[in-house]
């Protein structure tokens, strides 16, 4: 009788640590990075899936790729610089500035255990390398050369949706780029700041800074003036433009007159 208990009691004990392992082995594979068919290493933060999209730790990246990567703490912004390349983006922002031009994030920038993580598109699209995705090895391909056909270019996914690319807003030219100044006077601790320019006519616009966004007045002209007081420090801000379903964004610096 003793014996029977005691298999039974055992058999009660083991069954967590079965259980255990059987999710332990149908756990998802790490993902992976390769430049040119090597691995390149992430001392810490892994590579990550949010909201359907891949993020990567930029700097191992970008390093590996030859560019010279630098952070500003108190702006948070990356600047990588590569030859005549330099490209900038803002933690929280879904754009990026390659040479002036504006590059649309599929998701914002952001940080995840201290490191800068970035939609592994943005390489492409900013960095000017092919990607694609090896569904069998979970691998993410960094190449210089055209990419073969046979690998699939799609991201991987935590969930069997399909994901529609996002429209090319660059081309759509609704702000008059040569009449946006920003201005930032300062008063004590307080910030007073001021965007104006011209946008088109009947367009409907956005100013941003960091997390908070302001709807703007335009003018019959399309001549407007934003003005907001608020903490000093800021020293980026986001202008977009909206129109008969175009959108143009711009992502200017504020020039103090303090």
């Amino acid at each position: 009788m003793l014996k029977k208990l005691a298999s039974l009691v055992l058999a009660i004990a083991l069954v967590p640590v079965a259980a255990f392992s059987a999710s332990a082995a149908s756990a998802p594979a790490a993902i992976k990075v390769e430049y040119n068919q090597k691995a390149i290493v992430f001392p810490d933060q892994k590579p990550v899936i949010r909201d359907s999209r891949t993020l990567v730790p930029i700097r191992p990246i970008a390093e590996s790729l030859g560019f010279d990567v630098d952070w500003n703490e108190q702006t948070r912004t990356v600047t990588i610089n590569k030859g005549t390349s330099n490209v900038r983006l803002v933690v929280t922002q879904k754009i990026a500035k390659k040479n002036g031009q504006t590059i649309n994030l599929d998701v914002p920038a952001q940080i995840i255990n201290q490191r800068t993580m970035v939609p592994v598109r943005f390489i492409a699209e900013a960095l000017s390398y092919n990607v694609n995705w090896n569904q069998a090895t979970q691998t993410v391909l960094i190449t210089d050369e055209q990419a073969t056909q046979s690998n699939a270019t799609e991201e991987p996914k935590d969930n069997s949706a399909t994901q529609k690319p996002a429209a090319n807003e660059a081309a759509v030219k609704l702000i008059d780029r040569t009449t946006i100044k920003g201005r930032t006077f300062t008063i004590a601790t307080i910030g007073l700041y001021r965007v104006s320019g011209n946008v088109e006519p009947g367009s409907e616009v956005v100013v941003t800074l960091e997390d908070n966004t302001f709807e703007v007045d335009v003018n019959a002209d399309g001549s407007f003036e934003f003005n907001k007081d608020t903490y000093d420090g800021i020293r980026n801000f986001t202008l977009k433009a909206e129109k008969d379903g175009k959108v143009d964004t711009y992502e200017g610096e504020f020039v103090s007159n303090s």
